[in-house]
């Protein structure tokens, strides 16, 4: 689901309806020969009504939506079902967020007047941001059959389907907007954002570069687009180049601002005088937009923490998290969600309960396979990344990142009459094999060559879903990476997560402590009761001697070391698609300072610490 824009920016100058998005505003055709009022408080003309749709036109181009709003009031005083007036009051509306009001104020236009595409975008615009996907496509069609080379109604449709996990539908449209409409940036930078989620950062660079060869005059956006790809592909001083070009377009932009800082930070970590400079920076950004907030505060932070000024540090890293929860309660983001999940998995998984589950046959590897599934687990920030790019530079082994596979398996048991987990105690063979060809189909359809390569499903918390692999997949190999308790606390704390219902546990180091105490609980509870196929790599052996941790891994998939593995950072650059938040780390040399940093921190770790200790000592670390 796509968030609205907190400030709709469309220009005024079209005499065609109040358009889609950010697209161009003028005055309404529908006010354009309808007849005057016989009374009202002004005894109002034709011209009066235009004039003062115009002006709340005006208003909401340049995003004043409050004077917008009483313009359009102003006109309903007059004449209350004014179709304009209405579409743009749920316009106004739909800029401050309240999506259910702007339905219903641009419904009752629609229902005053003949179909019109802008008005459909409009309001499939509306739905789309509640999560009314089936109404919203619906309506984009529409748009499209009254209007086909509509570039808005592709735009905005593609947005739809790349929020609804159809990113190749969505590439379609952007494309086609493109063809329509060579000098519209909107699609390039759709596009490039699409690529960009989906990890093909490449083909984020060529749909930019295309379209600074169609226009005349690029929009700032386009430039840190750029800065962002390349940074991500550790082209760094490209990078920094398409950074200062949008600086200098946008002098004190806050995401250039931030991606120029961030790239001369990953260009000289230790050059302590350019850490200064590049703090002084971002410390007099002002007017910054609240979603860019905690990104913000992350950076001061890694700066203060490089710098040695541990406290300073921890202050930015709590500013940093507070910004973050302020939008996942906008975002009606509920961590405890996730805390339940949990919960009921611990309680479900008892002796009795797995005594009670339905007897099986032995299950083979499936035909035509390299090798049986093999899942990478562990608590955020153990070092699963970088395991990940050791791994995958391995020919035979193919490592699949952050995809949420094993969810659609959970997703349908859900739907059984028993219900999630409930349903995994009465799985019988047949069914157990058409959730094994569910799984592989969703792994091909990412590309997964099953037949070549031993395909490694990496997603940290899959490791609540233990018990669901080994019932679906019980000859499955699971690969535990494990970190001291404290580090893996402190690091999640510290990063700027994409927020979700989980990782939403980690913006303050009491939630944090409480999710790893949860999330090890259920674990310890897998081990004892299942007879799991496990290897553990710890992340405090696998940067000191990569070959020496990693060989048990690839003795236990039956494969060999390759030289390339000894150089995991060539291989992520050779790479170029890592998705998790690591990906600036794993692109450098291997390096130890991550490694006990929680003693740095002990004194604010101090009252979690508790709370971790039975499983720091289960997992053989100390205090």
């Amino acid at each position: 689901m796509t968030k609205p824009p907190s400030r709709p920016g469309p220009k005024p100058g079209s005499t065609t309806a109040f358009q889609a998005g950010r697209a161009t505003v003028g005055l309404p055709p529908s006010a354009i020969g309808r007849p005057a009022p016989s009374a009202g408080p002004a005894a109002w003309q034709q011209t009066d009504l235009a004039r003062a749709l115009q002006a709340g036109a005006t208003h909401y181009a340049a995003g004043r939506l409050d004077q917008a709003g009483a313009a359009a009031q102003q006109v309903l005083r007059v004449v209350p079902k004014h179709p304009d007036a209405l579409h743009l009051l749920g316009l106004v509306a739909h800029g401050k967020g309240d999506c259910a009001i702007a339905e219903t104020f641009i419904s009752a236009a629609a229902g005053l007047l003949p179909p019109h595409p802008d008005l459909l975008i409009n309001l499939a615009n509306v739905q789309r941001d509640q999560g009314k996907a089936d109404e919203a496509m619906a309506n984009y069609a529409a748009a499209l059959r009254l209007k086909p080379d509509s570039v808005q109604a592709l735009v905005n449709r593609g947005a739809l389907l790349k929020g609804s996990r159809r990113p190749d539908e969505a590439l379609a449209d952007f494309i086609r907007a493109m063809e329509i409409a060579p000098a519209n940036p909107a699609p390039y930078l759709r596009a490039a954002e699409l690529a960009t989620e989906t990890g093909r950062f490449r083909e984020g660079v060529e749909y930019c570069m295309r379209a600074l060869s169609h226009i005349p005059s690029p929009p700032p956006a386009l430039y840190v687009l750029l800065a962002g790809l390349h940074e991500r592909l550790t082209e760094l001083d490209t990078a920094l180049d398409f950074a200062e070009r949008a600086l200098a377009k946008t002098p004190g932009d806050v995401a250039a601002v931030r991606l120029w800082a961030r790239i001369r930070r990953r260009r000289s970590p230790r050059d302590k005088a350019m850490l200064v400079e590049i703090r002084t920076a971002l410390e007099a950004l002002r007017d910054i937009d609240p979603a860019l907030e905690s990104g913000v505060e992350n950076d001061l932070a890694t700066i203060c923490d490089l710098l040695g000024e541990t406290d300073e540090a921890f202050l930015h890293y709590t500013r940093q998290n507070a910004a973050s929860a302020r939008i996942g309660r906008k975002m009606g983001i509920d961590k405890n969600s996730y805390l339940v999940q949990v919960e009921d998995l611990i309680s479900a998984f008892t002796p009795d309960w797995v005594a009670s589950w339905k007897p099986r046959s032995p299950q083979t590897p499936d035909d035509g396979h390299r090798g049986v599934p093999v899942f990478l687990v562990g608590f955020p920030r153990s070092g699963t990344t970088l395991l990940d790019q050791i791994l995958d530079a391995n020919p035979d082994v193919q490592v699949f990142e952050e995809l949420p596979t094993l969810i659609a398996l959970r997703d349908e048991l859900a739907l059984s009459p028993a219900g999630f987990p409930a349903a995994l105690a009465e799985i019988d063979d047949g069914e157990r094999q058409a959730l094994r060809a569910l799984y592989w189909s969703k792994l091909e359809a990412d590309g997964a060559d099953l037949v070549g390569k031993h395909v490694v499903n990496k997603l940290p918390l899959n490791i609540i879903h233990t018990g669901l692999i080994h019932a679906v997949f019980p000859e499955a190999k699971v690969i535990l990476a494990l970190r001291h308790p404290a580090d893996s606390i402190l690091s999640c704390f510290m990063q700027d997560f994409a927020l979700n219902a989980s990782m939403a546990n980690s913006l303050t180091l009491e939630d944090a402590a409480h999710l790893y105490d949860r999330v090890m609980t259920l674990w310890r509870q897998y081990r004892e009761l299942l007879p799991l196929n496990v290897v553990e790599v710890r992340y405090e052996n696998l940067i000191r001697d990569i070959r020496a941790e990693v060989e048990p891994v690839l003795d236990f998939l039956g494969l060999p070391w390759n030289e390339a593995q000894a150089d995991p950072a060539a291989h992520a650059l050779a790479r170029g698609t890592i998705r998790t938040p690591s990906y600036s780390q794993v692109t450098q040399p291997i390096y130890s300072s991550s490694a006990d940093r929680w003693r740095r921190y002990e004194k604010h770790l101090a009252p979690v610490l508790p709370v971790l200790e039975k499983h720091i000592k289960y997992f053989g670390y100390s205090l």
